[in-house]
């Protein structure tokens, strides 16, 4: 009976411990990501509200207008051509990442595109071709942008990946782009 008795408390002392151990779980950088998400851009708004930075504007997408694309042009890259059409094809040097930083894409490395050692990307403005995973929020701002501009937007989800994400991009991801779009190839003649 005092060998069951003195095994009573070490059984009860492993059950404690199993049980600690299944409640205790890591934070990690992504933990409410759909509200941070949408916090980032509310914080956005609020810029555009407040006008704290008048380098910043809002861009109401064709595809849904119920959406806003925010972005700022970048000081120093001068616009020197016309705006593509959906059925031009263009360079552009693109930079991406998530709202806490993260380095999803690129196609240059330093602070700036150097033509020198950066390759730009070639993409059709508009697709429905798979292979080309051209996103609407993308579509939206190429409309927009002239040759030679340089734009850094942010991009809600429901224009990007949604709510099932891409690879290494979660659902519910704002993505943020640093683009400038260096040469476009027309379809047909203007």
């Amino acid at each position: 009976m005092n060998k069951k008795i003195c095994f009573l408390p070490a059984l009860l002392l492993m059950l404690l411990s199993f049980a600690s151990c299944s409640q205790t779980s890591e934070v990690t950088q992504y933990d409410n990501w759909q509200p941070r998400n949408q916090a980032f851009l509310d914080s956005l708004q609020k810029v555009v509200d407040s006008k704290s930075n008048p380098n910043l504007f809002v861009i109401t997408p064709m595809s849904n207008q119920k959406l806003k694309i925010y972005a700022e042009k970048v000081a120093g890259y001068v616009a020197t051509g016309e705006r593509p059409l959906d059925t031009d094809t263009v360079q552009v040097y693109y930079r991406g990442k998530l709202i806490n930083g993260e380095l999803f894409d690129q196609d240059f490395t330093g602070t700036n595109p150097d033509p020198n050692f950066d390759i730009p990307a070639k993409y059709p403005v508009y697709s429905e071709v798979a292979a080309y995973h051209i996103i609407t929020g993308w579509t939206e701002v190429l409309r927009l942008m002239k040759k030679g501009e340089r734009w850094v937007v942010y991009i809600p989800y429901q224009l990007a990946y949604g709510t099932a994400g891409s690879g290494a991009i979660l659902g519910y991801s704002t993505l943020i782009f640093d683009m400038n779009l260096v040469k476009i190839w027309s379809a047909t003649p203007r």
